[in-house]
């Protein structure tokens, strides 16, 4: 990973356009609207790699011992495999730390990105192989 610095960092308000972007340019996707994301588009992780973002993930908070880990999203531009994989190594511990401090119990995450979910069950994370579908409404 030459000389790359990986460091996670709270999302600040600031990074939305950034994160709109990167939702815009990968294929079949669109960033959701600020309001439904956690603190409105700032309950999150951020990763840079020495100083330039390059991926970012929401919990989201229930009122149960549950929390929700979801909205990961990338630089589209960022390159190499080894840079690409262990910054989504860190963020995800990083957000898995978070969550345990919030005094959850359990993690739940949906995906159909395939290096997620081998980064998941490489962490021991229980995979139900069910296709699932997501539904959404706009009240």
């Amino acid at each position: 990973m030459n000389n790359s610095r990986l460091v996670p960092r709270k999302i600040k308000k600031e990074d939305w356009s950034t994160l709109e972007k990167w939702w815009n340019s990968w294929p079949n996707s669109s960033a959701p609207p600020k309001e439904s994301l956690p603190g409105n588009g700032t309950g999150g992780i951020i990763i840079e790699d020495n100083g330039k973002p390059v991926i970012a993930g929401f919990i989201y908070q229930t009122n149960s011992k549950l929390a929700m880990l979801e909205g990961i999203i990338s630089n589209p531009n960022y390159r190499g495999k080894q840079k690409r994989d262990k910054s989504l190594e860190i963020l995800v511990a990083c957000l898995y730390e978070t969550i345990k401090l919030m005094g959850c119990k359990y993690i739940f995450a949906m995906t159909d990105n395939k290096k997620i979910i081998n980064l998941g069950i490489k962490l021991g994370w229980c995979l139900d192989a069910r296709p699932n579908y997501t539904l959404t409404k706009i009240l």
